[in-house]
């Protein structure tokens, strides 16, 4: 014989309605990332805060792009102090002068202030040899700062090649950059990374 079910109390049946009202703004997004960031370094929110408030001042794009940073990415910035990261600007400005590395770095954080110098160099010198001695490498960095991960710049000259044999790949991304998006691909690129 089925045991006879209890009626639920009538609390229990509902849900915030708010909840689909919610405005997902970029004010918002970027509340959720700082608080998901603070969470990863153990912070309270108003450290957090701070952190960024000091960060903003050597990278002013960076702080109004903070909805569209990954939280750990954001973390990894903060748990190091600014002052840390003004050799690494200082060299990327040395290394690429006509660029605007303070847009760079908004745009994409991960590729310019999360790697070692050394490779941050060798990349730039491999560009130079991938592209051509008459690329401007710092107008392509400031339009799109992928370019200066040199590996994915050869995969894609490399799938260029592959896709059109009888065009010149060098000059098929010089004419549109946009192409390295277009073309880049696999989980390191398009996804996380399962070594990081």
């Amino acid at each position: 014989m089925p045991l006879p079910c209890k009626p639920l109390a009538p609390w229990s049946l509902t849900f915030d309605l708010r909840e689909r009202e919610t405005l997902w703004t970029e004010e918002n997004q970027a509340r959720l990332v700082r608080i998901v960031a603070g969470y990863q370094l153990d912070m309270q929110i108003e450290e957090v805060e701070a952190r960024l408030h000091e960060l903003g001042a050597l990278l002013p794009g960076l702080a109004q792009r903070c909805a569209y940073i990954k939280p750990s990415t954001l973390a990894a910035l903060l748990a190091d102090s600014p002052a840390l990261l003004v050799p690494r600007l200082v060299m990327l400005r040395a290394l690429l002068p006509g660029a605007d590395i303070g847009a760079a770095a908004a745009a994409e954080p991960e590729l310019l202030l999360l790697r070692d110098l050394a490779e941050l160099q060798a990349d730039v010198a491999r560009l130079a040899q991938l592209l051509g001695e008459h690329a401007d490498i710092d107008a392509l960095v400031t339009a799109q700062p992928r370019f200066l991960d040199a590996e994915l710049v050869g995969e894609v000259l490399s799938e260029l090649r592959r896709l059109m044999p009888a065009a010149d790949p060098v000059a098929t991304l010089l004419g549109d950059p946009s192409w390295l998006l277009r073309v880049e691909r696999g989980r390191k690129r398009l996804g996380d990374d399962p070594d990081t």
